[in-house]
């Protein structure tokens, strides 16, 4: 049971969930989180339309003003998205049927007698 919240939460923090500056040593991990790939889907169908500036400055596209609107592709481009909806959306697919084989080779692996 630890294992499994250590490792949901180091998927977690190398999915871009939480953290977006990882150390470039484990940033290969990213790429086998789920997280990541339902992370980079969601931002990608919410934010499918410009954006209106605020103001903040936060985003380079709008220079610190309040009128105007930023683009979809800068809003994606600042929170660090990457591939498209439909290929995150694959990719989650095939990590769900990656693991499931996994399982089933391993349950098959187990002798009978052990299978109960």
């Amino acid at each position: 049971m630890v294992i499994m919240t250590v490792l949901a939460l180091s998927l977690m923090v190398v999915g871009g969930f939480f953290v977006r500056n990882v150390p470039f040593w484990i940033l290969w991990l990213g790429y086998v989180s789920p997280f990541k790939y339902s992370y980079n889907s969601s931002v990608q169908l919410v934010f499918d339309r410009p954006v209106p500036c605020d103001g903040s400055g936060v985003l380079a596209a709008c220079g610190g003003r309040s009128d105007g609107y930023a683009s979809e592709e800068d809003v994606l481009d600042f929170l660090g998205t990457e591939f498209s909806a439909g290929l995150n959306a694959g990719l989650l697919l095939l990590i769900f049927v990656v693991v499931r084989i996994f399982a089933f080779l391993a349950l098959k692996s187990k002798k009978p007698e052990e299978r109960s």
